[in-house]
This record gives structure tokens, C-alpha cells and sequence, in this order.
């Protein structure tokens, strides 16, 4: 799963003293944390410890840029369903330098490739903040199409916020190939 600009791959313990900076940033605890809270090290080793040895109903990936070998993000299909064929996309680049050069949408359309290609899914959603007008351009450009609004149901920053569910079907995808 290479190309010319990242690859996707497996997920390390040393990762994690690469990744931890990154999840006590204000950007990514504001946009992509399931919780408010600040990471310690010993938090992170011990999350990516955990999903490094699973494949189901959770599947990570390491985004690694390839010219430095260096990680710059992750991606994830998680809840993966596999009777109804679903699973919830998640994405983030944590090293600043990587954002804006296109990575994020290369990892997106690889995950998603992935997911149809390999999993056999028919289905691929997300949900995102509404204020996160970033994340949903790039979801935009990689074909997901909106399909509703929950309302005020994430709180951030002393407010409530809406988030936004997109998807995309594997026969939209393929169309697209």
C-alpha cells in the first residue's frame, strides 16, 4: 500500500513517542479526541499497544510519509460491522510540516481502498465537527456525500457542537477508479 508521497502501515510501540505530542495538541484534542483530557506517554503506549495486536472490530494504520520514513499521522476503520458490511472512518496528520501537501487525502482514498478492496465493506461513514470545515473539504474532494446533521451532540469548550455524518458506498467508490 505505497505510493510516490506515504504508505499505510502497521502501528509500533515506538510509535506512540511520536503520536503522544500530537494528541495533547489544542487542534487535536478540540477536533479528533474522544475526550478532553491530556495524554501522558504511558496513556499512549498502552492505547497503541492495545489496537497494534487487533484487526477487528478496529483497524489502524500508520501514515508514513515516504521520502523521510517518518510517521506524520494515523487512520483508523473502526466499529468494523461485518454483517452489515460498515465501518466508521477516522483520520489525523499530527506533524504539522506534513499538512497541506496532500497526504491526508492520499491516506483517506488508500484506508478507503482498503476497506472496499480487502474487507469486501459496502460502506464507509464518518462523522465530523460541523466547525471542522478543513476535514469535511477533504472528505468532499475523496466523494463522501452528507447524509444528515446530529445536532448539538459533542462538547467542546464550554459548548455543543453539531457533527456532520458523510459516507461513502463502495459501488460510488469504485465508479470513481
Amino acid at each position: 500500500m505505497s505510493s510516490e508521497k506515504i504508505k499505510l502501515r502497521a502501528l509500533t510501540k515506538d510509535d506512540a513517542k511520536v503520536s503522544w505530542p500530537w494528541r495533547n495538541t489544542d487542534a487535536i484534542r478540540y477536533f479528533y479526541s474522544g475526550h478532553p483530557f491530556f495524554i501522558n506517554l504511558e496513556k499512549e503506549e498502552a492505547w497503541i499497544e492495545k489496537i497494534a495486536v487487533s484487526d477487528l472490530p478496529l483497524t489502524s494504520f500508520g501514515i508514513e510519509e515516504m521520502q523521510s520514513n517518518s510517521l506524520i499521522g494515523m487512520s483508523f476503520l473502526k466499529d468494523i460491522n461485518l454483517i452489515h458490511r460498515t465501518a466508521e472512518f477516522a483520520i489525523f496528520i499530527g506533524d504539522d510540516n506534513a499538512k497541506g501537501k496532500g497526504y491526508a487525502k492520499e491516506a483517506t482514498l488508500k484506508t478507503i481502498t482498503f476497506a472496499f478492496n480487502n474487507l469486501n465493506l459496502h460502506r464507509v461513514f464518518l462523522k465530523v465537527q460541523e466547525d471542522n470545515h478543513s476535514a469535511i473539504k477533504l472528505y468532499e474532494k475523496c466523494h463522501f456525500k452528507k447524509e444528515g446533521t446530529l445536532r448539538e451532540c459533542v462538547y467542546k469548550n464550554g459548548h455543543y457542537v453539531n457533527e456532520v455524518i458523510m459516507a461513502i458506498l463502495k459501488n460510488e467508490f469504485l465508479l470513481l477508479s
